[in-house]
């Protein structure tokens, strides 16, 4: 009797030490993501003047400011951490000279020349979380296009700067 008793209570301490093993495990690789750090890297930049060739809309201008995602602009230690885009906030200028103006913001992946674009509003700002399930980090792009139908004179310069905020989470 004593015998079946110390096997018993012998199972019950190798699983509990299974239990804290496993634990320790569970506790060891959450404990990144638990603590996941946030960060928003902002680029700003003046769109470049647009050669106004007919007042159509067939014909736009195009003018356009590029922001790229650089390794310096990453914090030191995380370039190679998987990111999550949480959101880009964008402000952008117009082109006053311009008879009617057609904006985009396009999206591009890490060294990715495929880009995903959403219109938005020239002199104006706002965000988007649309790209938040594409892959986000050193290499990735935005530009804002803006697509000036007529006007006069022909080089016609916008009024300010673009910008856009990158948030993300590694």
């Amino acid at each position: 009797m004593i015998m079946k008793g110390t096997i018993v209570w012998a199972r019950g301490i190798t699983q509990r030490r299974t239990l804290l093993a496993l634990l320790a495990v569970f506790v060891t690789s959450t404990h990144g993501t638990a603590f996941a750090a946030e960060n928003a890297i902002t680029k700003t930049a003046a769109p470049n003047p647009v050669l106004v060739l007919s007042n159509s809309d067939t014909q736009p201008g195009v003018g356009l400011a590029s922001f790229n995602v650089l390794a310096a602009d990453i914090p030191q230690g995380t370039l190679i951490d998987p990111k999550q885009l949480l959101e880009i906030q964008w402000n952008t200028t117009y082109y006053p000279q311009g008879i009617r103006e057609v904006v985009q913001l396009c999206y591009s992946r890490p060294f990715s020349s495929q880009e995903d674009c959403r219109e938005i509003y020239p002199n104006s700002s706002g965000t988007l979380s649309d790209f938040n399930a594409q892959a986000f980090g050193h290499g990735s792009r935005v530009v804002i296009y803006h697509r000036v139908f007529g006007g006069t004179p022909r080089y016609v310069n916008p009024a300010g700067t673009d910008s856009v905020t990158f948030r993300y989470r590694y």
